[in-house]
């Protein structure tokens, strides 16, 4: 029987913390639709006083009051486009310092791991550069075409990143996806590079170096990787199609 109890408990605690969230996700959305009004066309009879009003004591509205609150909501979401309440809460920094940005939101610290990576691949390749110019080792080569990669991938996070977070767009739900992004660019430009040294030549231009089997990579091996990192959607693009196109032969 207490255990039924505290079950009971924690199951009607979570539910006061879904309305609180549900009503801080409303506010903060509303106000952004009307801060951008000479962006975003308000719904026809929306009340912003009753709304907010709604916001703060939405927990002890009546079922009607809750469902309308609901409903006006969901338009409000409608009209917002890609900016949502999740999207709000998490770019909103205003009125914090640096190292609130930095530790305490998901933005912030997704920011702080991709420019501790981009920084440490860039220091890495410049390394892996100098020392290639006194050893031959094929380990070296290697190396620098999957870092290339991984740099062009994190390049490619960051300018996303910036134009989301300037539209308040950025939504951390994706932030796993974009992390398997940066694993798929790293394989995409080092792997390609590397199992395929005849595309150590760009634009016809021959290659300086010796390439034999996984031999020396040169600069423009080293921008190919840079580039199919950057571009990772792309090249697995390719590959499906290729990858269709051989299901289909094999099925007729």
């Amino acid at each position: 029987m207490t255990d039924w109890i505290k079950r009971a408990d924690n199951a009607e605690a979570e539910i006061k913390d879904e309305q609180r969230i549900l009503a801080t996700n409303a506010w903060h959305l509303a106000r952004y639709v009307l801060e951008h009004d000479h962006e975003i066309s308000l719904p026809d009879k929306f009340k912003a006083g009753q709304f907010f009003n709604w916001c703060e004591r939405y927990p002890e509205l009546g079922n009607e009051e809750k469902i309308r609150f609901v409903d006006e909501y969901a338009r409000l979401e409608k009209i917002s486009k890609n900016v949502t309440a999740r999207t709000l809460v998490a770019t909103r920094i205003h009125g914090h310092g640096f190292c609130h940005a930095a530790c305490r939101t998901s933005v912030g610290r997704y920011l702080v791991f991709l420019f501790t990576i981009t920084i440490i691949l860039t220091l890495s390749l410049v390394f892996l550069f100098f020392l290639e110019t006194a050893k031959t080792d094929n380990w070296i080569s290697i190396s620098m075409a999957f870092i290339a990669a991984g740099l062009g991938t994190c390049v490619y996070l960051l300018r996303v990143t910036q134009e989301k977070l300037k539209t308040r767009t950025f939504d951390p739900a994706y932030i796993p996806s974009q992390l398997i992004r940066l694993v798929l660019g790293i394989l995409a430009g080092g792997t390609t590079v590397v199992l395929f040294p005849e595309l150590m030549t760009l634009g016809g231009v021959a290659n300086t170096s010796k390439v034999t089997g996984y031999g020396e990579i040169s600069m423009s091996g080293l921008l190919i990787a840079f580039i199919l990192g950057y571009a990772v959607d792309m090249y697995y693009a390719i590959l499906d199609n290729i990858g269709g196109k051989i299901k289909s032969t094999k099925t007729t």
